[in-house]
């Protein structure tokens, strides 16, 4: 449970972080490829797309351990794809490391659950959509997915490792969330919902039909809230020293490839690991000083908006629809107006008409931009070393 003291505690770790300027995490993604094929995946490419070599990596790791970077999130894809994952983890672990990973965990048996245990793994995040394997499987296209994700899921409890649940919500599965709050609360899981559907790296509008209809999207939010209660963020107007999000200053994320974006969901070239030092990037880079510009007080919009508590501005998701990171689209209204209705039914406190009034209505998504502001990075496929995937 987040109390206000480490609220407090973690605004204050997050300031000084950002005063050094250094991330305090960093996101790696060993490899895109993955045995699922979910159908909200943003990755528009799990099998070509080129990786680093284990020595890149750890040399990756070097480096961030020397700038002062203390937290990792590994993710792919699906990591354990990599037949060096644990001799990775393992490294990273030896550098002192904090680090969580994200994985399907149909990969991850009893001895390598003991494996995590013995590294110390702050946290798995695994995700899970529904309890019944017709539905789960279908929405991973994979068949037996959802047994060989409990399986995993049950191997880190025994061994004690901290796993938390993630679970994407759909329409067809609003009525579960309940069951699939107790299952996983009841194996000592963190469980957590969600009902944003992302686009793609390329920003393509092909994953627009999987977001759900709005009175299904409120429902789903005001469960949440009653499942997993959390008070809104203090008001825009009470944050305008403060970025809209981590992205790019407490928060990197590095592709496959060696890219460095400003998170997974930002795919904004900041540059290459495979020509300069990540600290050259963090520090050197001008697109990254240009979010690191953007406050909260330059959203002149957002600074008079009501419900701007209750908004999951994503700069990533506003430079795939819009073309510009600084510039919301109008789904952001509509999704914000959704969730402060879904606030009011979940805890019987009325926001004043004087709230609703000073939120911009919504609208639907935009097609794909022809442009953006600052280039989304493709990398050379084929042009890196590639990783040998795991002998059959």
């Amino acid at each position: 449970m987040i109390t206000a003291a480490s609220r407090e505690i973690a605004q204050a770790l997050h300031a000084a972080v950002q005063r050094a300027d250094v991330p305090q995490t960093v996101h790696i993604d060993a490899t895109y490829r993955c045995g699922l094929a979910c159908k909200h995946c943003y990755l528009d490419n799990r099998t070509t797309w080129p990786e680093m070599t284990g020595a890149e990596l750890r040399a990756l790791v070097d480096q961030l351990a020397d700038f002062g970077v203390w937290k990792l999130l590994w993710s792919g894809g699906e990591l354990f794809e990599r037949a060096d994952m644990d001799e990775l983890l393992a490294y990273a672990a030896q550098r002192g490391f904090a680090q969580t990973l994200k994985s399907h965990a149909g990969l991850i048996d009893a001895a390598r659950a003991r494996h995590l245990a013995a590294l110390r793994i702050a946290q798995v995040h695994v995700s899970v959509y529904s309890l019944r394997p017709a539905v789960h499987d279908a929405f991973t296209q994979r068949a037996g997915s959802l047994a060989a994700t409990c399986a995993g899921i049950a191997e880190l409890r025994a061994a004690g490792v901290a796993v938390r649940v993630s679970c994407v919500v759909q329409s067809n599965t609003i009525d579960e969330m309940e069951a699939l709050f107790a299952c996983f609360s009841a194996q000592g899981c963190n469980v957590v919902f969600g009902n944003d559907i992302f686009r793609n790296h390329l920003g393509n509008e092909d994953l627009d039909v999987l977001a759900m209809p709005p009175a299904d999207f409120q429902r789903a939010e005001e469960k949440r809230l009653r499942l997993t209660p959390a008070p809104p963020r203090p008001p825009v107007s009470e944050r305008q020293g403060q970025g809209a999000c981590s992205a790019g200053r407490s928060r990197a994320y590095v592709t496959p490839d060696g890219a460095v974006w400003p998170c997974a969901q930002f795919p904004m070239a900041l540059g290459n690991l495979r020509e300069q030092s990540f600290a050259a990037i963090w520090r050197g880079s001008v697109e990254r000083q240009q979010i690191v510009a953007w406050k909260n007080r330059d959203r002149t919009s957002c600074t008079s908006c009501g419900g701007s508590g209750h908004c999951a501005y994503c700069p990533g998701e506003a430079f795939k629809q819009t073309g510009d990171f600084r510039k919301a689209p109008v789904q952001f209204h509509e999704q914000t107006r959704y969730r402060m209705a879904a606030y009011e039914a979940a805890t019987g406190q009325p926001l004043g008409p004087e709230v609703w009034q000073g939120v911009p209505s919504g609208g639907p998504r935009l097609p794909r931009p022809e442009r953006f502001v600052f280039p989304i990075y493709r990398p050379k496929k084929g042009q890196g070393a590639r990783v040998q995937p795991p002998a059959k």
